[in-house]
C-alpha cells in the first residue's frame, strides 16, 4: 500500500470516529442543555417551559423537605431575589446543604417548579464571607416559599 494511501485511511479513520462521538453527544440531548441562573428562567419561564437545563443557584434555607423512607427531595433554590421550587429523587452530593451552592439538571415545569434528574454541589469558596447578596441563604425568600406550598 502506497503512502498517500496509508496517509487516506487514517484520515478517513480519525474523522470517522470524531464524527461519531459529535453524533452520539448531540443525539444524546446532552450537548444541548442550556446553563441558566434561577432569575434568568424565572424572568422568562415561558420560554424555558419543557427545555433542558443546567440551573445555577443557593438552596434557601429551611426549604429542604425528604420524604421519609424515600430518596425523594424537595427544596427551594434562589438567586437574585428569584426562587424556583425544586423536586429530585436520589441520591444527594456530600455537599447538599441549607444556603449551599448548587447546580441542577432537568427541566421547568411551570414558573415556579423545576424537575431535577442530577444535582451537583459547587464548593465553597473561601471567600464565602464576601459573598454577594444573590447568593447565600435567602432568609428573606424563605416566608414566601412555604407560603406556596400550602
Amino acid at each position: 500500500m502506497s503512502t498517500a494511501a496509508k496517509v487516506g485511511v487514517t484520515v478517513a479513520i480519525i474523522a470517522g470516529g470524531v464524527g461519531y462521538m459529535i453524533y452520539t453527544t448531540v443525539s444524546s440531548g446532552n450537548a444541548l442543555e442550556y446553563y441558566k441562573h434561577v432569575e434568568e428562567v424565572v424572568g422568562e419561564a415561558a420560554r424555558w417551559k419543557h427545555e433542558r437545563l443546567q440551573l445555577h443557584g443557593n438552596v434557601v434555607k429551611g426549604t429542604v423537605l425528604k420524604k421519609p423512607g424515600s430518596l425523594d427531595y424537595k427544596f427551594a433554590l434562589h438567586s437574585k431575589g428569584s426562587w424556583l421550587e425544586v423536586t429530585y429523587s436520589g441520591i444527594v452530593p456530600d455537599g447538599f446543604k441549607e444556603c449551599g451552592e448548587l447546580i441542577v439538571k432537568g427541566k421547568l415545569r411551570d414558573g415556579k417548579s423545576f424537575a431535577a434528574d442530577e444535582l451537583s454541589a459547587k464548593c465553597p469558596s473561601k471567600y464565602d464571607e464576601k459573598r454577594d447578596p444573590a447568593h447565600g441563604c435567602g432568609d428573606d425568600l424563605r416566608p414566601a416559599v412555604l407560603a406556596a406550598r400550602k
